[in-house]
Formats: structure tokens, C-alpha cells, sequence
């Protein structure tokens, strides 16, 4: 499945990261998790660790205004 993106200029973006902050862009959880699986076998190949104590979720729903 490929995930979904946000288009941010002439960019198709479904992470987006400044400084330790990381958002992941998805059309649902399922897609969210599979992002977050692929950031932390990333981060622990390169000896980093997520902080799930840290970790905050924010599910925003765009509603269709007809």
C-alpha cells in the first residue's frame, strides 16, 4: 500500500520532521502504523530509539462540506 501524501508546494510529503519532531501523514491508522513501524527499524539501524513515553497522536478527519 502506498501511503498517502499532502501536497506542500510542488512536494508530495507523508513525513514531515523538524529538529526531534517527526509528523507522519496517512489517510488512516493503518497507514500511520505502517510509517511508524518503517521510522523505528530506520532510527534503530542507526542506534536511535522512539520514546513511546514522549510519542503524542493526533487524529485530524477532514469532513466532505457539501
Amino acid at each position: 500500500m502506498v501511503p498517502s501524501r499532502i501536497k506542500i508546494g510542488k512536494e508530495q510529503l507523508n513525513v514531515l520532521a523538524y529538529a526531534d519532531d517527526i509528523v507522519l501523514i496517512g489517510k488512516n491508522e493503518t497507514e500511520i502504523g505502517q510509517l511508524l513501524v518503517e521510522i523505528e527499524n530506520t532510527a534503530r539501524k542507526l542506534g536511535l530509539h522512539i520514546n513511546q513515553g514522549k510519542t503524542k497522536y493526533t487524529i485530524v478527519e477532514q469532513k466532505n462540506s457539501y
